[in-house]
């Protein structure tokens, strides 16, 4: 059940139209009106606007070390929504918080450019990381992968990508991820079909500027993480859910997949949250118990 503070919340903010309806630019938009919702972080953190391998990313440093932990994220927004500005505050805290550097990914969107140019471009941040650590004063020992929604499923596809490759990353981070495309399939996809926040329509429109009109038939593991015969090869997790979400079910099936694989998980579900409860730092208490979670299980996973 949604929780008061959170009904509170959402009658306080502009309703904003269905994606289907007004289109690609007017829900990026949409989505950008957002931001002064989400507050402005003002932890001491040196954030600078740059390049690895020519995908423009924002980095966060909280510590001016040289072999610093990292976090690569990914934004969530649906893969086509979504940007560095509207997740700049979350990545703030999470640096200040994980005492760590944040690596934020602007990675290209859908429609322009569909599956698997933000997975591409995701990869090739990590690759980079940690194949040349010196180069960015980070430990190659210490690198982890996280985003939400649509940046967790990019965040679940690169870890089994890389994962596969051989190359060794210390954690990942999943916040309210999108790992299924089955909607048929979860419980939470009826219950909270109308949101509040995410919708089932929303939902089904991501995924067909994502992945096409066949949306629903894909079955690559590098768009559907939960299609992957093996997890393995994974790092060890951290997933956090929201009670009154469609993602919720298929994110804890993950988790339980993960913990049956042998791979060290824990999921925790915030009560009474929406999807994206957690940007909402000022507002909601839940979203300020989920930064704290969120960092402490990264400082945990870089001792």
């Amino acid at each position: 059940m949604l929780s008061d503070e959170s009904r509170r919340l959402l009658e306080s903010v502009p309703p904003r139209p269905s994606r289907r309806a007004v289109g690609v630019e007017a829900s990026r938009l949409a989505l950008r009106s957002q931001i002064p919702f989400f507050g402005t972080a003002t932890e001491p953190v040196a954030v600078e606007d740059t390049t690895v391998r020519d995908v423009p990313v924002r980095r966060y440093r909280a510590t001016m070390s040289t072999d610093s932990p990292c976090l690569v994220y990914a934004h969530g927004g649906g893969w086509a929504l979504g940007d560095l500005d509207t997740h700049d505050a979350w990545c703030r805290r999470l640096a200040a918080r994980a005492e760590c550097h944040v690596v934020a990914v602007d990675y290209r969107q859908p429609p322009d450019h569909p599956y698997p140019a933000a997975l591409d471009d995701v990869g090739d941040v990590v690759t980079e990381l940690l194949t040349r650590p010196e180069r960015y004063a980070i430990d190659g020992d210490r690198v982890a992968v996280g985003g939400d929604s649509a940046g967790g499923n990019l965040t679940a596809a690169v870890c089994q990508r890389l994962g596969s490759e051989g190359l060794r990353i210390r954690h990942q981070l999943l916040v309210l991820p999108v790992v299924d495309n089955d909607v048929e399939r979860y419980a939470s996809y009826d219950e909270y079909r109308a949101g509040p926040g995410l919708t089932r329509e929303d939902m089904e429109w991501y995924f067909e500027q994502y992945l096409g009109d066949r949306w629903w038939a894909v079955t690559d593991p590098g768009a559907v993480p939960m299609r992957a015969e093996s997890l393995a090869s994974l790092p060890p997790t951290t997933i956090l859910t929201a009670e009154c979400d469609p993602v919720r079910d298929e994110a804890e099936a993950y988790g339980e997949r993960l913990t049956a694989a042998g791979v060290p998980t824990r999921v925790r579900r915030s009560p009474g949250a929406f999807h994206p409860f957690f940007l909402y730092h000022d507002q909601l208490a839940e979203a300020r118990e989920a930064l704290r979670f969120c960092a402490e299980e990264l400082r945990a996973a870089f001792g």
